[in-house]
């Protein structure tokens, strides 16, 4: 069968710009205090040259202070089951 016009192959124009997909986002490190003041510091900088509204840069950085939170609490879980495990060891 020929072609009739009717095709809906769309044709690149000269001169058009094309949208690149975006690519998905690089995966952020917040395994680690260390991670998240890091993330903080980067958050406050794209805020302060205007690159990011500081609304969101706020909202972000307090997330980033949840996840410390929770970071040191396991920190201070292992620690103190250490130690319990050390102190029956010793009283056994």
């Amino acid at each position: 069968m020929a072609g009739n016009g009717n095709s809906k192959k769309k044709q690149a124009i000269e001169g058009e710009v094309i949208p690149a997909s975006p690519s998905p986002p690089a995966r952020i490190r917040l395994s680690t205090v260390r991670d998240c003041r890091r993330e903080m510091a980067k958050l406050f900088t794209e805020a302060r040259h205007g690159k990011l509204p500081t609304a969101e840069a706020g909202r972000l950085i307090w997330m980033l202070q949840a996840i410390v939170g929770v970071i040191r609490d396991s920190e201070w879980e292992k620690r103190i089951a250490a130690l319990e495990a050390a102190s029956d060891k010793d009283n056994q």
